[in-house]
């Protein structure tokens, strides 16, 4: 059994499962571990995928375009889907609004992906027992033995172990609220629209999935979801018909409804000697943009970029590929962390700062400049870009 790596990368959702095959494209050896069998599991919840991060899955191998539906139209609104207080984006030929994929699809198509790289090795189930940080490299003490490598990467997730072990701290806000998440299937065709509707205290995404189906992330106050919750399944919905003004037509639930409080969370820092964070393990944010995933992914990409260049230059990559990792996505991650955060908190606003926020909406739905901003802002378009996120030929 092999035990010397390039990387190691210590948790296997989706972007753990991303960031190996990032690493292994970029020429690096890697093993991926995780405490339970890696398995699609039961998170009935969908992600929105941005252009890039759509384009760094492909540029991966990964097959998934059967199943992502295509945003056609993304549409904020105060009111109905024809209120006055609206921002409103129409694909077309030079705009690409992402997709939408079901989180077990997503994560099944980069399990089947992993399992056929001849540069990754999983080991799972398995414990981490202990891990040290040293000048020569990383070793990992499991019940299976000692791993060791140049390079570790926690993605385990918002309660990371190993961010904790590293020493690296965080800024930590949570909201009095929730977000209540379920999928419906529906008589009128959604015709690719992702709507987001600003209600009383929070927001209601409704964003299309493929065949007449919708996913549902309802965020508001803490006790209004947990009332939302335990609603029968009639009452439940007679209310999300009245909320989505019969938007839908008939509409049946058919997945459980689930909630999850809702928290900013944000490391001081991105990577600690030759340890590095991804994903939830460096930030969660706000999801009414729905931009949490393409975080992680960006963060995959930006590592893989690091990898690449080291190993071109003949460097050791667990410090190398560090060198700009952390300004790069510290600041991409405070920004947005900082824009979700006062959407969440305008949304909820009334009086003066409600009627400015529906001012803002207009102002920008009638500026094709300020459109464009927005439209890279959550295409993740960038001028540092990483490479696998960039158009191939």
């Amino acid at each position: 059994m092999k035990t010397e790596f390039d990387c190691l990368i210590i948790g296997a959702g989706l972007v753990g499962l991303t960031t190996a095959l990032a690493c292994a494209e970029s020429g690096a050896s890697v093993a991926l571990l995780d405490h339970r069998v890696i398995e699609k599991g039961r998170d009935s919840r969908a992600s929105t995928l941005s252009s890039t991060s759509l384009r760094l899955l492909v540029n991966l191998g990964v097959d998934i375009l059967s199943d992502v539906q295509p945003i056609r139209d993304m549409l904020v609104t105060e009111g109905t889907p024809d209120s006055p207080w609206r921002l409103h984006f129409g694909a077309g030929d030079e705009s690409d609004l992402g997709g939408i994929i079901e989180n077990p699809l997503l994560k099944r198509a980069l399990i089947e992906k992993v399992k056929t790289s001849k540069a990754i090795q999983i080991f799972a189930p398995i414990e981490v027992q202990s891990f040290a940080d040293k000048p020569a490299g990383v070793s990992i003490e499991t019940d299976q033995g000692l791993l060791t490598s140049r390079l570790l990467i926690a993605a385990d997730g918002r309660e990371s172990i190993v961010r904790s072990k590293a020493g690296i701290t965080l800024q930590r806000f949570d909201y009095d609220a929730a977000s209540l998440v379920t999928t419906i299937s529906h008589s009128s065709p959604h015709e690719g629209l992702a709507w987001q509707r600003i209600i009383k205290g929070g927001a209601l995404a409704v964003l299309p999935l493929t065949g007449a189906r919708c996913q549902i992330v309802w965020s508001g106050p803490t006790q209004a979801i947990a009332a939302a919750q335990a609603l029968s399944e009639s009452e439940f919905l007679n209310l999300l018909s009245e909320k989505m003004d019969g938007y839908l037509g008939e509409m049946q639930l058919i997945a459980p409804r689930q909630s999850y409080p809702l928290r900013l969370q944000v490391a001081d820092s991105f990577s600690k000697g030759r340890t590095a964070l991804v994903g939830d393990a460096a930030h969660i944010i706000h999801p009414l943009a729905g931009q949490g995933l393409n975080l992680g992914l960006r963060d995959a990409a930006a590592l893989a970029d690091g990898i690449k260049t080291a190993r071109d230059t003949g460097q050791d990559l667990g410090i190398a590929s560090l060198l700009d990792y952390d300004l790069w996505r510290n600041t991409d991650t405070r920004a947005l962390g900082a824009l979700t955060h006062l959407m969440s908190e305008g949304s909820s606003a009334n009086g003066p700062i409600g009627h400015a926020r529906r001012l803002g909406m207009t102002l920008v739905n009638r500026s094709a400049g300020l459109k464009s901003i927005f439209e890279k802002r959550a295409a993740g378009e960038d001028q540092d870009l990483p490479k696998l996120m960039q158009k191939r030929n």
